[in-house]
Order: C-alpha cells, then structure tokens, then sequence
C-alpha cells in the first residue's frame, strides 16, 4: 500500500536490506523501489518506472523463478506482452522491440513443445497436429533450416497464437 500511495515509514525508508544475490536488475528494480519510497513528491517519471516493475517486471520474474521448465517459456513470453499492454504507446514502442528481440520461444518448436504439454485438451491436440504437419514438411526439405525469429502477434490472446502459423515453414 505504501508503494501505490508513496507515503512510507521513515525506517523502512532507511533500511538497508544488505547485499542482494540476485541479478543486477533486480538490484535495480529493488533500489529504485526503495527510492521511490523516500521521496516525499516522486516525479511522474518515477511513478511510472514503479507502475512497470510492480505491474510487469516483478510478477514476469517470480514466474520465470517459479516456472523452469522450457516448456513454460511461450507462456511465459505471452505472459509478458499482456503485461506491457497497459503502456502507453510511446513506452509500447520502446518494449515492443526488446521482446521482438529475445523472443526465441515464440519459435514454432517451442511453441508446439508447450503446446503438446499444455492442460488444455484443445490445445494438446492443436500442438500433436502441427507437430505431425512439420514432420510432412520436414521430409521435402534439402537444405538446413536456419533459425528466424517469427514475427510476433501482440494482440494474441493465447501463448499459442503469438505467431502465425501460415508463415511458418
């Protein structure tokens, strides 16, 4: 409730938590919360860099520290788009591209991976058919396939609709 408001005590303003073994962005986001906390006004610039960590940053996080298996990573990709959608278009602009670039899991194999282990029936079956649909493509196939990063469908409503299936090959 503090963070929303930015209104906190004054001895957990000056609280030093210790050395953090966690990642440098962690590190980061953590120290910014903690500087967003000791301003009596944050600019709205600040008020902003909190909204994106409390809203996408951290929950992404705890997702992938609590998801590892590779099979969670379409989701989890899908799970980030959504987060970012509350941006404004000009910040959309800035985090659109880094997700286009390190979208690795919206490549078809993982994405019919995640779907052949999904809980939905639905889509177990949707993944078992693309998976026998590539297997027919993959026997005409003389040369090396070279990895490309799809093009991603920001407007999918499900991790197994981030890509269209159509341009795959």
């Amino acid at each position: 409730m503090a963070m929303k408001s930015g209104n906190g005590k004054e001895d957990l303003v000056v609280r030093d938590p210790g050395p953090l073994s966690h990642s440098r962005w962690l590190t980061t986001a953590n120290r910014t919360l903690r500087l967003y906390l000791s301003e009596e006004s944050p600019t709205p610039e600040l008020q902003e860099i909190v909204v994106f960590i409390l809203k996408s940053y951290m929950p992404i996080w705890f997702t992938i520290k609590t998801n590892k298996n590779f099979t969670e990573g379409p989701k989890l990709l899908n799970q980030s788009i959504q987060s970012s959608r509350y941006l404004p278009e000009d910040l959309r602009n800035l985090v659109d591209p880094v997700i286009k670039r390190n979208g690795f899991f919206a490549h078809p194999e993982h994405l019919m991976l995640a779907m052949t282990q999904d809980n939905t029936k639905l889509i177990r079956e949707l993944g078992l058919r693309r998976v026998l649909k590539a297997r027919q493509l993959d026997q005409k196939r003389t040369t090396i396939r070279t990895f490309i990063l799809p093009k991603l469908n920001f407007k999918a409503q499900d991790f197994s609709e981030i890509i269209n299936w159509m341009d795959c090959d």
